[in-house]
């Protein structure tokens, strides 16, 4: 039974090695484990690699001040996959639940949205409507689907929320086991414009990195987000 954000985040990296061999990346202890000002963030940063993914990045931190927990989760396909990235967050309040869970596709072809967007969908529908006040940032706009989840809910939904991940996760793995490489050179050029796309939004879009700047320092929080998230 998970119980905590740290069972959560173990649990989702078991799911990708059960289909996945992961390669664990060192980091160094600065990005790894960063220390905060008044020692009021305790983080931990993972990286991994495995024969379809470049980068399997992972992340945890809480908070005394004010009293959060959070996860982040990001899968990153290698360039001649043709797979979506895989997203999880979740950050926890005494009383809301911030989270998004999406899969960021290289193609818009019916086809493509066939295999990857419509499973998830129908695994979305089996919840209740996750219903909330339109928070996603404008860069954000471009990644959403109609299997797309984020927004601010309220604590009593953190269940169904973290049963869904593991819904889409299970149908993404699985599909991940039977995909063959990339042939087609267009596509494969594709693949690589988009990830490169994504990859430059993080780095300069996300606003959790100057969130996270003001307890690490500008300079860590950038290195985390050029180096380790990325």
């Amino acid at each position: 039974m998970i119980v905590n954000q740290s069972q959560r985040l173990d649990a989702i990296i078991a799911s990708v090695s059960q289909i996945e061999t992961l390669q664990k990346i060192e980091l160094p202890a600065e990005l790894a484990e960063p220390k905060s000002r008044l020692k009021l963030l305790k983080a931990n940063h993972y990286n991994w690699e495995s024969k379809k993914f470049r980068k399997i990045f992972a992340m945890r931190f809480s908070t005394k001040l004010p009293k959060l927990q959070q996860i982040n989760c990001i899968l990153y396909p290698r360039e001649n996959y043709p797979l979506p990235i895989f997203i999880f967050f979740m950050l926890i309040t005494k009383r809301k639940v911030i989270a998004h869970l999406n899969i960021n596709c290289p193609f818009d072809s019916s086809e493509y949205k066939n295999v990857w967007v419509q499973p998830l969908k129908q695994r979305l529908n089996k919840f209740s409507e996750f219903e909330c006040a339109d928070r996603y940032p404008e860069w954000m706009k471009k990644y959403r689907n109609s299997s797309t989840i984020y927004g601010m809910f309220l604590h009593d939904r953190l269940d169904d929320l973290s049963n869904c991940c593991f819904d889409y996760l299970d149908y993404y793995m699985n599909t991940v086991r039977g995909s063959e490489p990339e042939t087609n050179r267009e596509k494969l050029i594709q693949i690589k414009k988009f990830q490169e796309g994504f990859i430059q939004d993080i780095r300069t879009q996300d606003k959790a990195q100057s969130m996270i700047a003001k307890m690490i320092g500008a300079k860590t929080a950038r290195r985390i987000f050029y180096e380790v998230t990325t």
